[in-house]
């Protein structure tokens, strides 16, 4: 449901934009935006809690506003009203995320004391090697978990360990800004000085003494400790050279806390200076006898540094915490939006996580501003700093422009992977375990919820903090996977070095069909202590997603430099191998070139030959993790076509602007034609099957409108007259003017012919199939009379109108403007988002396929279909707009699993403009829907409201129960089994992936089987897709193929189609005693439920409207007159649909 900002004129006294520039403004002496002036925003406590509370918006769905995330424009930070009411939902959310620290802390505290002060108890140790030390402890069961290259017999400096003197309890728990269930705590013990020399933040040295130092500390744990706690090591944050001791407390009551004890180095051990991160602190001897002192060694500096740096961390967040009061809400606000985006500290989970978000909130707190003022100010409200915290990283490239803090020495930090937030004070990089791809996906995220929270129209609470993002299969538009073997990679140095140089070749080799290549890496368990890190030891998957772009994604020919540049052509051919070759282009240039096959997808094509040429991957080990179902679900009706779809509607419109200009061109009309509109979905690109083949082929709706004139008649059933006489004509001048078209006049809705309350007539207008293999262009041409509704509704003024008639007033009125207004603007929109959105049209074409499948689309209209799936795109976040059919498919089941549409209104601005609808339209649409649910409770009329700029009303596609709230649930039910599926990863293969689209029959009460040779007949045959393959189907056609090929080459066909006939004369006959379902695409079963009106026993009465048998008389009490009873009777209702469908039945199967 949409937030109103009904105060969006209201200014605050003080409105100011954070900069985030190289030289920032400073943003010390005031708020940033319009929550500082209404009060701090979040931090309200009072009595605004009319508002929802957050568990409400758990279950929402954000789908007002348009987000565009494609510029890092720096947006201000939104209207008042909705910043207040966003501040409010997020302290509710804060609230119920927020442990209660009191009655918890005194259950950790009592074990962290217990293990400070069992540590401080370890007596000294004398100096020995590596190779004592490593013996010793193992003889103790304790391997030593040495960093990677371990330490030899060689190794000329000695370990020891001395009592320490300080031990850091920390952590998000400790310092007060965790979430609920995230009950870790961090117990770092510091090393002494005296157990340090002066060059041991060089090659490991203090790392390894680390190591050991832990090593002695689980030794002591192990004999005193064991009984009480589970025991492992593992890395801290997954980095290779920061082992921890994990303990996990048997007692059932504390099992949810983790206790990471790891080993630190006293503040100020480290020289900052000769560990920056331009400096080499590994060095090694080549084979020449040259060192590599040439090479900086970032990412190993700043974990050194890191190591010696915990107090000093701990102190400044205990500090911020009481520098502003809404540091720690912010944390948890931050914490929770990069956990629905799978981000951690973790250097497999993007190496950025609640610590370095509170690093940057802190540091930023303290300068980043303009001449040294800090960047933040304290007075911030939560809500405030979050939005402050966003646009630093949406809009700063810590790339290309790194944020150097607190006294850092002047260096230049040149041509570094990774981004850099160097905190001087400490000399670490606080973005020192991310990586290029992580950090823009980081970016990306960023840009997306910076934009969703500054629209003025969306609700961003649920689409920012409360829907999980991080579903490969939502996220990305290709996913894939590669088997990375353990020979690769034997340190997590090698690591790092290989996904470096692989991301690096498939940036460049993907160039600009790709905005975005992102890899995701397993995650790594503890180990017990007696054992070996198995890091590195085991084949893994990498994944690998992409966001693409769809106008380049599918491109054949790349063109490389041009043979006159010699440097850059060889640089071209050494990167791309053998694939380079030089070609002659029609313009006349030469230049270098790649050519890339059909079959596969290109992306596909590109990843698996750079991985073979760069790193010696065999197309083998790179795997599709989701097929392409676009091609994988709708090829089945086009392998015949001689042309595709996509080339099949362009032919039709072409056709359809050829018939306009022939109509406009006539002489000898009574009146001038306004206009001629298109309202089919074969001129909108979105027929679920191919259009032109003969077997699918369906009249196109097109509306013509004359010019008014007071000839035309006051009278309905007149204008129905009138129309028909028109279309004669119409026929008649066509006939002479265009020789090879075919004309024909036809009637409809002939029950209403009398009454004149609905179009009657329509004109079919052929045009010769255009190719061999294709069927005619059917146009079905119908008169739009602009009178005509102001008509029936002076009808409808009539106060003594009798029931039938009124409501046959209605259905027509809603039917006129259906078919005459809303259909050709639904229409003239959807062609616009599909020439500005080209995945639309394959997205639209299976969602309706998948609808079908499930015998579900003679209920849910295609409008519907259309607009949910256009949302997807015009209302993305917490994504990026789709690049594939695919992807925006899934969104779509993720959208419809989601929607709870007996509380919520989907309200979708179509119109493509800037200013979009405007709030008193969507304030107008949302107390429709509430009128709606006050007036039918039950939603027995209006079960989806879907609300669009073409539709006001919110009723036009959905009104009389279409779909039925039945129908409804389905859809729901269908869409979760789905989406428990696909986050499940329970689809392996496209054969796993094809069964969504297989519906299944045993949830009926009975199953109507068609002949094929009916389904067949009269050209509306259809493959077998779909529902077609439901179980016990017919396999076979049994007619001869020519007699086939005839009868779809029919033109008098089009339009016939006697399995729709025969489901219409089912509804009308048994409508109220059962419910039937069919697959419009050439289904060969029609499924039914009863109605839970006409089931168990019922008191006999006269017109109960359904077929009965009469039962024995029974009294309900003693003493009581018995009462004639009843029950439905099945078997003769199951026998006239026989009797009803003869010719076209081949069997009934009812359910016991």
């Amino acid at each position: 449901m949409s937030i109103m900002n009904s105060q969006g004129g209201r200014r605050s006294p003080k409105r100011r934009k954070l900069g985030h520039d190289s030289e920032p403004s400073d943003t010390s002496s005031g708020s940033s935006d319009a929550e500082a002036s209404h009060g701090g925003g979040d931090r309200t406590k009072s009595g605004h809690r009319h508002h929802s509370t957050t568990k409400s918006h758990v279950n929402r769905i954000a789908r007002s506003g348009q987000v565009t995330a494609s510029k890092p424009t720096v947006l201000p930070t939104g209207g008042i009203n909705k910043s207040a009411t966003l501040s409010l939902q997020l302290s509710d959310l804060s609230a119920e995320m927020t442990p209660d620290y009191e009655r918890i802390r005194p259950k950790w505290a009592r074990i962290s004391d217990q293990l400070v002060s069992v540590i401080k108890g370890i007596p000294q140790r004398p100096p020995v090697t590596a190779t004592e030390a490593a013996k010793s402890c193992r003889k103790q069961g304790i391997q030593i978990p040495w960093p990677k290259p371990q330490p030899t017999k060689e190794t000329n400096y000695k370990f020891d360990f001395l009592p320490p003197k300080h031990v850091v309890v920390w952590g998000a728990l400790a310092q007060g800004w965790s979430l609920k269930n995230k009950s870790l705590i961090d117990v770092t013990v510091l090393m002494p000085n005296a157990a340090l020399q002066e060059k041991d933040y060089l090659n490991h040295r203090a790392l390894h003494k680390a190591a050991f130092y832990l090593a002695c500390i689980a030794d002591v744990i192990k004999v005193q400790l064991a009984a009480e706690f589970h025991m492992s090591f593992a890395y801290m944050h997954d980095v290779d050279l920061l082992p921890f001791l994990k303990l996990v407390p048997r007692d059932a009551t504390l099992s949810k806390f983790a206790f990471r004890i790891s080993v630190g180095l006293a503040h100020g051990s480290i020289p900052v200076t000769k560990t920056l991160p331009t400096r080499n602190c590994l060095r090694q001897i080549t084979p020449g006898g040259a060192t590599n002192e040439d090479q900086p060694t970032p990412f190993y500096n700043s974990t050194v540094c890191y190591a010696a740096s915990i107090s000093s961390i701990d102190e400044r967040l205990r500090a911020t915490v009481k520098l502003s009061p809404a540091f720690a809400e912010a944390c948890r606000i931050g914490q929770l939006w990069l956990r629905q985006r799978n981000f951690s500290s973790s250097v497999l989970s993007g190496g950025f996580g609640a610590l370095e978000w509170a690093l940057m909130c802190a540091l930023l707190l303290e300068k980043g501003g303009r001449q040294g003022h800090p960047l933040f100010s304290k007075q911030y409200s939560s809500l405030q700093l979050f939005k402050a915290m966003l646009q630093v990283l949406a809009v700063r490239d810590l790339q290309k422009d790194p944020m150097l803090l607190l006294g850092a020495a002047e260096f230049e930090l040149a041509d570094l992977d990774v981004p850099a937030f160097y905190d001087g004070s400490t000399g670490v990089n606080i973005l020192y375990k991310m990586s290029p791809w992580s950090y823009k996906a980081l970016q990306h995220h960023a840009r997306v919820s910076l934009a969703t929270v500054n629209s003025k129209s969306q609700d961003s609470f649920d689409t920012t903090f409360t829907l999980k993002v991080a579903i490969p299969l939502l996220q990305y538009d290709e996913v894939y996977s590669i088997r990375i073997s353990a020979g690769l990679v034997t340190k997590g140095a090698d690591e790092r070095q290989l996904l470096h140089r692989l991301h690096t070749a498939l940036v460049r080799g993907l160039s600009d069909r790709a905005s975005l290549v992102d890899f995701r890496l397993p995650p790594q368990s503890s180990w017990a202590l007696n054992k070996d890190s198995s890091r590195g030891k085991g084949d893994y998957d990498l994944e690998i997603g992409l966001l693409t772009n769809p106008d380049t994604m599918s491109r054949l020919v790349d063109h490389g430099p041009s043979a006159d540049e010699q440097e850059k052509a060889a640089e071209f051919r050494r990167f791309w191998g053998e694939k380079a070759e030089l070609r002659r282009f029609k313009d006349g240039s030469i230049s270098e070139a790649l050519v890339w096959s059909q079959g596969a997808p290109v992306t596909l094509q590109i990843i698996a030959y750079l991985a073979m040429l760069h790193f010696k991957l065999p197309p083998s080990s790179i795997k599709t993790k989701r097929p392409y179902l676009d091609s994988a679900i709708l090829k089945d009706d086009e392998q015949s076509a001689p042309i595709s779809p996509k080339d099949a509607f362009l032919l039709i419109n072409s056709t359809f602007q050829t018939l306009t200009s022939t109509l406009h061109n006539l002489e000898g009309l009574p009146l001038p034609i306004r206009s001629i509109s298109p309202a089919s979905p074969a001129l909108r690109s979105t027929s679920t099957l191919h259009p032109l083949l003969p077997s699918t082929t369906t009249p196109i709706d097109i509306i013509i409108q004359f010019d008014s004139s007071t000839r035309w008649p006051d009278s309905l059933p007149a204008v129905q007259h009138t129309k028909i006489a028109f279309l004669l004509k119409l026929a008649e001048l066509l006939a002479e003017s265009k020789k090879e078209l075919i004309t024909r006049v036809g009637l409809e809705n002939i029950a209403s012919a009398t009454t004149g309350h609905s179009n009657v007539c329509f004109l079919d207008i052929i045009y010769p199939a255009p190719a061999p293999g294709l069927s005619s262009i059917c146009f079905r041409l119908r008169i739009h009379h602009d009178r005509e509704a102001h008509l029936l509704q002076n009808a409808l003024a009539d106060k003594s109108l009798h029931g039938s008639t009124r409501d046959s007033l209605v259905l027509a009125l809603a039917a006129h403007k259906r078919d005459f207004e809303a259909k050709t603007a639904h229409t003239l929109a959807m062609k616009n988002l599909i020439t500005k959105f080209p995945p639309l049209c394959a997205t639209v074409r299976l969602l309706k396929r998948w609808i079908s499948s499930h015998l579900l689309s003679t209920h849910v209209p295609e409008e519907v279909l259309e607009i949910i799936a256009a949302q997807c795109f015009l209302y993305p976040a917490p994504w990026e707009v789709p690049g594939s059919a695919t992807t925006a498919f899934l969104r779509c089941l993720h959208f419809l699993s989601r929607w709870d549409w007996s509380f919520s209104p989907l309200i979708v601005d179509l119109s493509l403009s800037q200013d979009g609808l405007a709030d008193a339209q969507r304030a107008e649409m949302e107390t429709r829907f509430q009128a709606w649910r006050k007036l039918d409770p039950n939603m027995n009329t209006v079960v989806w409201f879907v609300g669009s700029n073409v539709d006001g009303t919110g009723t036009v596609w959905t009104g009389n129960a279409c779909p039925p709230r039945v129908v409804a649930g389905r859809v729901t039910a269908l869409a979760k089994a789905a989406m428990t599926m696909i986050e499940g990863k329970w689809l392996e293969d496209e054969t796993s992936w094809k069964g969504l689209f297989v519906g299944k029959l045993a949830d009926y009460d009975f199953v109507i089987h068609l002949k094929s040779s009916a389904v067949t007949m009269g050209g509306t045959g259809r493959k077998k897709t779909g529902s077609a393959a439901l179980e016990g189907m017919d396999a076979a056609n049994g007619e001869f193929k020519n007699l086939q090929i005839a009868q779809s080459l029919d033109v008098n066909s089009i339009g016939h189609n006697a399995v729709e006939l025969y489901l219409r004369d089912l509804n009308h006959a048994f409508g109220s005693s059962a419910l039937f379902f069919y697959d419009s695409n050439g289904g060969k079963v029609i499924a039914g439920l009863w109605r839970p009106s006409v089931l168990g026993r019922k008191a006999w009465r006269v017109r109960l409207g359904w077929s009965s048998v009469p039962l024995p008389a029974v009294a309900e009490e003693d003493g009581d007159e018995p009462k004639d009873i009843c029950v439905f009777n099945k078997e003769a209702v199951v026998a006239e649909m026989v009797m009803l469908g003869e010719g076209l039945v081949k069997e009934v199967k009812v359910k016991e």
